[in-house]
């Protein structure tokens, strides 16, 4: 109940704040000056009683935003999102109720106040926790997506031909194409070990005659003298073929500069 000479003021917040006023018809201006001091100085308390709860309440959302993922992996259950949730919304009501202190605040003194750079300084704090919500929103909302992208229900589509409902369904269908894809590498990469491992064994093969046929000349003269003419037939060849590229290439060359 208010007494005589008190005034109840309801800011945007909803707190009502009783204000005194002279009991004469005409308030005097250090009377009223009084009154704008003690208005001004309930509404300053009530900011900074904001700021610090949401400063407090910040720093609880920051830990709940980094910790998302692996809670998520440990416990699936919507219980985070509920935790999230509410403590979104408490925090814009804090956020909302700051914004209408300072605009009280900024009603409540003149033009030419010097108490306007206090007012100023209570509206960069709000700025800065604002902003800090909205980007541990937006880090929220991508852990959610994350979450729900490689969760189990979600990672069991495994063909590209099933129809995937919601905002999700591209992502999905993407991830099971980078499988396929990743399927299709690991079977083609097996086939390759294995040409290179059958390869290699023909290589040894190879390796084994050649030795054999060595051990056989050096044994046997008349072989040997086969596999030596064999040698020579073949150098010669490859001289006869070097030779007639060369020729060629230098026809080719005298062609272009004569023309």
């Amino acid at each position: 109940m208010l007494r005589e000479g008190e005034l109840l003021e309801e800011l945007p917040s909803g707190r009502r704040f009783a204000m005194a006023y002279p009991r004469s018809n005409k308030a005097s201006p250090a009377a009223s000056s009084e009154v704008s001091t003690r208005v001004w100085e309930d509404l300053r308390k009530e900011a900074r009683k904001l700021e610090g709860e949401i400063d407090i309440k910040l720093a609880a959302y920051s830990k709940l935003c980094s910790g998302y993922d692996s809670a998520k992996k440990l416990d699936p259950s919507p219980g985070h999102d509920q935790l999230a949730a509410s403590k979104t919304v408490e925090l814009e009501n804090l956020l909302n109720k700051l914004s209408d202190v300072n605009e009280a605040m900024s009603g409540a003194i003149s033009g030419g106040d010097a108490r306007s750079h206090t007012v100023a300084r209570h509206r960069e704090i709000h700025h800065d926790y604002t902003k800090e919500f909205r980007r541990l929103g937006a880090m929220l909302g991508e852990a959610r997506d994350r979450s729900e992208l490689l969760s189990a229900e979600n990672s069991s589509v495994p063909l590209l031909g099933v129809q995937v409902q919601g905002a999700n369904g591209s992502l999905l269908r993407e991830r099971a194409t980078i499988g396929n894809a990743n399927s299709a590498l690991d079977a083609t990469l097996s086939t390759a070990t294995e040409v290179a491992s059958s390869l290699g064994e023909q290589r040894q093969i190879f390796e084994g005659v050649t030795n054999k046929l060595t051990t056989l000349g050096s044994k046997f003269p008349v072989v040997n003298g086969l596999l030596n003419a064999i040698r020579r037939k073949k150098s010669k060849d490859t001289i006869i073929l070097a030779a007639v590229i060369a020729a060629c290439t230098l026809f080719t060359i005298i062609y272009w500069l004569n023309k």
